[in-house]
């Protein structure tokens, strides 16, 4: 089992390592701002909602962080966590945050479609 879906423990030592901590929408666990990607909402050209990864953490509006791990994503996308956490209706596309993912060399665990 992945350390990051231990959260008590996780958590005492993210908060008594200082700087700003955040919750994994995914495995819910708090960990260093640093640590995390942050997703927000934008709109595309036609006015339809989108999830796209601030890199900068500048980015207006509401925002959603992920650990920058595929298991992560999968349980923010089965669990319904990123329309709940921007508070948007309708589910959200988690194809920009799994391209920017597999750019940066985190690649998607073998095994079944998190789909099937």
């Amino acid at each position: 089992m992945d350390a990051r879906l231990s959260s008590s423990s996780n958590q005492r030592s993210a908060t008594s390592s200082g700087g700003p901590v955040r919750t994994c929408v995914g495995c819910r666990s708090a960990d260093l701002r640093s640590v995390l990607l942050r997703t927000v909402v934008q709109t595309d050209g036609a006015g339809r909602p989108v999830l796209v990864v601030d890199v900068d953490r500048r980015l207006p509006g509401r925002g959603a962080w992920l650990h920058p791990d595929p298991r992560c994503l999968e349980l923010a996308e089965r669990r319904r966590a990123f329309p709940r956490a921007l508070r948007t209706a309708g589910p959200l596309d988690v194809q920009p945050v799994q391209a920017h993912l597999e750019a940066a060399g985190h690649h998607q665990l073998p095994g079944p479609s998190p789909e099937a």
